[in-house]
């Protein structure tokens, strides 16, 4: 585990990509189970956590249907056999990377208080930040430029918003 904590710290760094964590489905069950626990951690004594649990829950299934259906649309571009493997390294690699980020996210919130007016530019700057590493995940995954992962994690981060959109409108409709 150590060593894969590295690869998602290179990650971060720019210096990996998916292609070097390893296939592994008993690794993503871990990591989904931590963007759980890291969703319980309630930030906003406002919200429910259970509200919390759903974000993290349709962030997670969303994110592992983005990927499975553009590895699927590559496919079959290019007319290749299935990416179970490159599957599971893209969900490791994305999903790992969100952990550490909302995990790091949750920890400077606490630090400095939710009603902080200069946390709003440190959130953007972290959103940027993680729009750019997965942009950086998305461009290794589907062996693009990064402007093009850039679009990919754009477009993954309004469909995810979408559908927290949703479950808010259903929450209160």
């Amino acid at each position: 585990m150590i060593f894969n904590l590295k690869i998602f710290l290179n990650i971060l760094h720019f210096s990996n990509g998916p292609q070097d964590l390893p296939a592994s489905s008993n690794l993503l069950k871990i990591i989904i189970l931590l963007n759980i626990l890291i969703g319980v951690m309630a930030v906003d004594p406002n919200i429910d956590i259970t509200v919390n649990i759903f974000f993290a829950l349709i962030y997670i299934f969303v994110t592992l249907l983005f990927i499975k259906v553009c590895l699927n649309i590559k496919d079959k571009n290019n007319e290749t056999s299935s990416y179970s493997s490159r599957y599971l390294q893209v969900c490791n690699a994305t999903l790992g990377v969100h952990a550490l980020v909302a995990l790091f996210t949750n920890i400077v919130t606490l630090m400095t208080g939710s009603t902080n007016e200069s946390l709003l530019i440190i959130f953007l700057i972290i959103s940027l930040y993680a729009w750019f590493v997965n942009g950086h995940i998305f461009k290794n995954a589907f062996d693009t430029t990064m402007t093009i992962g850039l679009g990919f994690s754009l477009l993954h981060s309004m469909v995810c918003v979408i559908f927290m959109m949703v479950f808010i409108q259903v929450l209160t409709g």
